[in-house]
């Protein structure tokens, strides 16, 4: 799935370099995405001498956007390009919000095929504990029984569950300055 930055910009969620190099490496994010960032940044930074930024603003098939996006995080100081670091991990909880705020906004009348959606979203970024009390197909730990409700009722209760998390991972970020 690729997604355009834009979501980041409909849910205030402040991205830069480095959302867009875990965007690139998920296989998330248009180059096209990346060439308008680099665009807006010398237009908002016309002193940038920086010719990885230059070259990025440029665009193109022929240029390696992976090793440019990594000369511009080493120019600012960052070395280390390993996904599973906490401040990786954190980029990839902005993708992971964008991702699940977009699929909320397209499936607005069709709960669930939102909770379709949104488990392969779960298995897209590895299962992540936080998610398992919203998909569809694992068993409650809550001692809740779907069996003892309707179709409609379980559904309701995820989408619940399901807001309850996108408003607190909101609120995450609202108190990680990422908003």
């Amino acid at each position: 799935m690729t997604i355009s930055v834009d979501i980041f910009k409909q849910n205030k969620i402040k991205y830069d370099w480095s959302t867009l190099y875990v965007g690139l490496k998920l296989d998330l994010i248009r180059y096209s995405d990346i060439v308008n960032y680099a665009v807006e940044f010398l237009t908002n930074h016309p002193d940038t001498s920086n010719q990885n930024i230059i070259q990025l603003a440029w665009g193109g098939d022929d240029i390696n956007y992976e090793s440019l996006l990594e000369h511009i995080l080493k120019d600012s100081h960052i070395n280390d390009f390993n996904l599973e670091t906490d401040v990786w991990q954190h980029e990839k909880r902005k993708w992971r919000f964008g991702i699940l705020a977009y699929l909320k906004m397209k499936h607005q009348d069709d709960f669930e095929g939102l909770l379709n959606k949104v488990t392969e979203v779960y298995a897209d970024f590895d299962y992540p504990e936080d998610m398992d009390s919203f998909i569809s197909y694992l068993e409650p730990k809550d001692g809740f029984n779907p069996l003892h409700y309707s179709k409609e009722e379980n559904v309701s209760r995820l989408i619940n569950l399901f807001n309850d998390f996108m408003n607190q991972e909101y609120l995450y970020f609202q108190k990680n300055n990422t908003l």
